[in-house]
């Protein structure tokens, strides 16, 4: 929800505000943009999956009925739920960039109380890039990404053919310049269309096993708490690492300790 068309604090993307009630219909008006551009494509399956927070965020109402909606939390693919073989294309609306990026709105890796990086076989990864890696799994390729113009390029270094929709620029990171939604719906269409274009040359992007994941934490007392696990190893007072033969198990392995680390006192 943080790459949505005009958000940019925390408070636009949870709560009962009107703030967020608000936010909610503009996170609507995104996703059917994608939804329409793909339907007009000639798509004839679309599952959505609501990822953000709780993962309840999009009003069943509010999304085009030509798509299923899954939502709640939790989920066993979490925010990929729905993935599996068979897919022709994986399409990420309202991402935001990997925790620490600059110039970035709202940027975090699933967790900005907990986490300050997380690195995949030794490269530093987002939510875009694990999620990414999940879908190739499944040998399913990511072909259209929206959000800030950080979260764009993060998306291009993972796979460089991806098309992106830019509806916003950071000024900071609780600020931007934003397009007017009825512009960023434009260019969400267009490049969906573009992108539905271009799905049989571009490769699923793919992480090689074994899966190496280390973590640096907020704190060592988060650390201290995920260095439980029987998996994981400490690395240093701030960071965890663990090994995992492939990577669906790695992306669970890592949920569940970001899960264990929050429950400790950010101290």
């Amino acid at each position: 929800m943080e790459g949505i068309t005009g958000v940019v604090d925390g408070s636009q993307t949870g709560g009962d505000t009107s703030e967020y009630n608000y936010y909610r219909k503009m996170m609507a008006g995104d996703l059917n943009a994608a939804i329409d551009a793909a339907l007009d494509f000639g798509v004839k399956e679309i599952i959505v999956s609501d990822a953000h927070g709780g993962m309840r965020n999009l009003q069943p109402e509010d999304v085009n009925e030509a798509a299923y909606l899954i939502r709640g939390s939790p989920k066993p693919n979490s925010m990929m739920e729905g993935i599996e073989e068979g897919f022709d294309a994986a399409l990420y609306v309202g991402y935001h960039a990997m925790a620490g990026a600059e110039k970035a709105v709202l940027s975090h890796t699933i967790s900005g109380s907990a986490v300050n990086g997380i690195f995949i076989n030794g490269r530093e990864t987002g939510e875009f890039g694990l999620n990414a890696a999940l879908a190739g799994w499944y040998d399913v390729p990511s072909v259209f990404i929206s959000g800030d113009e950080a979260v764009a390029y993060e998306a291009q270094n993972f796979v460089p053919e991806i098309s992106t929709a830019i509806v916003k620029w950071a000024v900071g990171r609780l600020s931007a310049k934003c397009l007017h939604p009825k512009k960023a719906r434009k260019v969400i269409y267009d490049n969906v269309k573009e992108a539905l274009g271009k799905v049989n040359k571009i490769e699923p992007f793919w992480v090689n096993a074994p899966v190496e994941v280390r973590v640096i934490w907020s704190t060592p007392t988060m650390a201290d708490a995920v260095s439980i696990l029987p998996y994981m190893d400490r690395v240093n007072g701030f960071s965890t690492k663990a090994v995992f033969e492939d990577y669906p198990t790695a992306l669970k392995g890592l949920r569940a300790s970001i899960s264990l680390a929050g429950t400790t006192i950010r101290r």
